[in-house]
């Protein structure tokens, strides 16, 4: 059972990505502000954080490079659910979707399944490359 951390604009996405990761085994944390999911990640042990790109407090590309810049957060590996097609926009969070398209981006809408073996295969790698390392 891995710690998800969720961070989305909108509840009801939150709701349903809260009901697929418990169903699925894992203990998950879910917000809609960017103050409170950097708090959480600052305090927990995450194994995943699950963000979407696009917010009106901090967005998701902003939140992504401050994650970078700090060791500890480094670490985390990150999913983004977006309903913006990085492949139409490049310009848009440039960076972002060069460190995580396409094996850490899921364009939505998604089924529930796809969340889950994406979740699993990041899950997968981490825990690969820990064991590596």
């Amino acid at each position: 059972m891995a710690k998800i951390l969720s961070l989305h604009a909108e509840s009801e996405i939150l709701g349903l990505l809260h009901i697929i990761l418990e169903r699925a085994g894992h203990e998950h944390l879910f917000t809609t502000n960017s103050r409170t999911a950097l708090s959480i990640l600052q305090k927990e042990n995450i194994d995943l954080f699950i963000q979407n790109l696009m917010r009106s407090d901090i967005n998701g590309c902003e939140f992504y490079t401050m994650m970078q810049e700090d060791k500890r957060l480094r670490r985390i590996p990150v999913l983004i659910t977006s309903a913006i097609n990085p492949l139409t926009y490049p310009e848009l969070c440039h960076r972002v979707i060069q460190d995580l398209y396409p094996n850490h981006y899921l364009l939505m809408p998604f089924g529930p399944q796809q969340l889950i073996s994406t979740t699993n295969q990041i899950l997968s790698e981490t825990a690969a490359f820990t064991a590596a390392h």
